[in-house]
């Protein structure tokens, strides 16, 4: 097979999935850095985009196809085509998917260059707020100091871009990742899977060099907070060592992050809405199109009962998942606290796993459980154990992450008291039982949601019977179930909304502010 076509389509889906991204995303950040410091009003502001962006990052990939096909589909609420009368091929091939990449992107970017621009010592932009406006400081000091976070989130977006197939696949698109789902994933040779994993390999290299010495780097920095003073994200407690912004500005920085929450939750999820009760009337030649409450209760209503397999598989396998997820990557982020070397390597194992292409992962583990050995073929039919561990591969390292992240937040006085009167397994349930118990909860749910949507995996290893949400929304895509699809993605938003509260909640309990 020729690969330099699916070559060249993945690279352009790359180039625009990165431009868009970094477009929406880094004024976004500006925004709301420069919002959460105008007072009471401004950090609730800050604080319902931020919401928003974490959503969007939670949300599966299909669930962003299925409500933008929903509102700039053909049969869309956006370019009012919904009677299908007019041929409408605007939101198609590489528009639509780098459009649906961009959006995930830009709130991967956001969320990045938020976190990198706050952690920028005060000490330095007391400096130069002498000399400049806190315009000019954000951009000129805070997003250059910032740029091992950007660049981390342009390169994990180039590789979801080179992985993710649902959405191409949707679309017809031929990415490489998409090529070998159609052609090589019952039986694949050498060559599909080498080419298949350059280009994500290149970027867990390029992310293992470039993130991690930054992120060493910058947990030196953390644990010594109180040597090195407040960070920028503390710069609303002292409002008076720095001008506020004018009046102007925070207009523009307001404008941009309303327009930046539209198009990331809220068009989407209109969209969804909209098709909900959506109906066509046929009258003689005319087709007329309207929206219908009593449709939308009616669909609503009827999606529970229709889809209770779907939403039961994809609440067991989720759950299941994350349990699994926390298992593993619990002794691997506790050890790693300890032993730096063997935390470097095991960032470094969880970041190539995770930029794997999922149908890859899935034929691995279905090629693993279908090998001649007692019992296996057994586990594969039978059983949800091969699709449980094929979702916690990305599970668990987005567990280890949150889990890691949580063991250098605990102090260095309270870590080294631990570690010299105490063995392992007795501080871990002494001390990392009660310190680490809200970072366990938040990783158990972000395993499980994002195991729970991960469409590329899932397909591959399955067994027959089994159809999660994500599945289901994939073929309804694919046969043009609108309305159907409509509700039920709108009730599994529902559930991930749930989730993605309580988490929020969780990681807000005690801080008293965003961090």
């Amino acid at each position: 097979m020729d690969w330099w076509e699916p070559l060249l389509s993945t690279l352009r889906l790359i180039t625009v999935t990165i431009v868009g991204s970094l477009a929406i995303g880094i004024p976004a950040a500006w925004a709301a850095s420069t919002l959460s410091h105008c007072g009471r009003s401004g950090r609730g502001f800050a604080r319902a985009f931020i919401l928003a962006a974490i959503a969007a990052i939670a949300i599966p990939m299909i669930l962003h196809a299925a409500a933008w096909e929903a509102t700039a589909g053909k049969f869309g609420w956006l370019p009012l085509t919904q009677t299908a009368t007019r041929s409408w091929g605007g939101f198609a091939g590489l528009v639509a998917c780098g459009w649906i990449h961009s959006i995930f992107g830009a709130a991967i970017v956001a969320m990045a260059t938020w976190h990198g621009t706050s952690r920028v010592p005060v000490s330095i932009l007391e400096n130069a707020s002498i000399d400049t406006t806190p315009l000019r400081c954000w951009w000129t000091i805070q997003l250059p100091l910032a740029w091992p976070w950007v660049l981390a989130a342009t390169i994990l977006n180039a590789s979801l871009a080179a992985t993710e197939m649902t959405v191409v696949d949707l679309y017809g698109y031929r990415t490489i990742a998409d090529q070998f789902y159609l052609l090589y994933a019952v039986d694949p040779d050498l060559t599909s899977i080498a080419t298949t994993t350059a280009l994500p390999l290149a970027f867990a290299v390029a992310m293992i060099t470039v993130l991690l010495r930054r992120v060493r780097a910058r947990q030196t920095d953390y644990r010594g907070e109180h040597s090195v003073g407040h960070t920028a994200s503390d710069l609303h407690t002292a409002p008076d060592l720095f001008e506020q912004p004018s009046l102007g500005v925070r207009i523009v920085a307001g404008l941009i992050l309303t327009l930046c929450t539209l198009i990331m939750i809220a068009m989407p999820v209109t969209g969804l809405m909209a098709k909900v009760g959506h109906d066509v009337i046929v009258d003689g030649d005319q087709r007329i199109a309207y929206w219908s409450i009593s449709r939308s209760v009616q669909e609503l209503a009827a999606a529970p009962t229709t889809f209770s397999s779907e939403y039961q598989w994809t609440a067991m396998l989720g759950i299941c998942t994350g349990i699994f997820a926390i298992f593993v990557a619990w002794p691997l982020a506790a050890v790693g606290r300890q032993h730096p070397r063997f935390e470097s390597m095991v960032d470094a194992l969880t970041i190539i796993l995770f930029c794997i292409p999922g149908p890859l992962i899935g034929m691995s583990i279905v090629q693993t459980f279908t090998l001649p050995i007692p019992g296996f073929r057994f586990l594969y039919e039978m059983t949800i154990l091969p699709t449980v561990l094929a979702m916690s591969v990305r599970a668990s390292t987005i567990a280890y992450w949150i889990l890691r992240s949580g063991y250098h937040g605990i102090a260095d006085s309270v870590w080294l008291s631990a570690r010299l009167e105490l063995s392992l397994l007795r501080r871990c349930w002494q001390i990392d039982r009660r310190l680490m118990a809200r970072s366990v909860v938040i990783a158990l749910l972000t395993a499980g949601i994002i195991a729970s949507g991960d469409v590329p995996v899932t397909l591959p290893v399955a067994p027959p019977g089994v159809s999660t949400v994500g599945t289901r929304l994939f073929g309804l895509l694919h046969s043009g179930a609108r309305y159907q699809e409509a509700a039920l993605a709108l009730w599994y938003l529902g559930f991930i909304g749930l989730g993605i509260a309580l988490i929020y909640t969780l990681s807000r309990f005690g801080s008293g502010k965003i961090k």
